[in-house]
């Protein structure tokens, strides 16, 4: 537990993707920026990856992470450099890295968690169903837990059981 907030602090690693899963477990996600700081969620902060999304795909493209253009003049804009800074910052101070695996071509995802697993993190790998995960066995090999064939309804109580663990 992350003794500054007396809360376990999570990040999702995980593809970002139109109408994504971790807005269903992070209330206030939509919107939310970097410069806001991590999100209550009750049972634990979420520190990360912040990103801009929009059911009109108007922040996904080709290596966007959800972030490289700018249709609000209220949003910020991030580059490739920010992006890979404040997801490295939000590794470092989370407990817990918990991964859903949605798509095979997560490579993002996979540097997330080779940083988590060198940095001594609890990671943590969900994958969806019809995801070959035995082809992700490096990473797997290496998480502290690993669940199979889960569907984005049984994250809640998957992330429960994890924030136990880390007691």
């Amino acid at each position: 537990m992350n003794m500054s907030t007396l809360k376990p602090t999570v990040y999702f690693a995980g593809k970002i993707g139109k109408n994504d899963w971790r807005h269903s477990l992070v209330p206030d996600l939509h919107g939310h920026e970097w410069d806001e700081g991590p999100i209550n969620v009750g049972q634990y902060l979420y520190v990360g990856p912040f990103f801009v999304a929009s059911d009109h795909s108007w922040y996904h493209g080709t290596n966007t992470h959800g972030a490289l253009c700018k249709p609000f003049a209220f949003r910020q804009d991030y580059n490739q450099d920010d992006i890979i800074r404040n997801n490295n910052a939000s590794l470092q101070w989370a407990d817990l890295v918990f991964a859903y695996i949605t798509a095979t071509d997560c490579y993002g995802t996979l540097v997330e968690l080779g940083w988590a697993i060198h940095a001594g993190k609890r990671v943590v790998m969900a994958f969806a169903p019809e995801i070959p995960y035995q082809d992700f066995w490096y990473s797997s090999m290496q998480s502290a837990s690993v669940y199979h064939e889960i569907n984005e309804c049984c994250l809640p109580v998957l992330i429960a059981k994890e924030l136990e663990a880390l007691k």
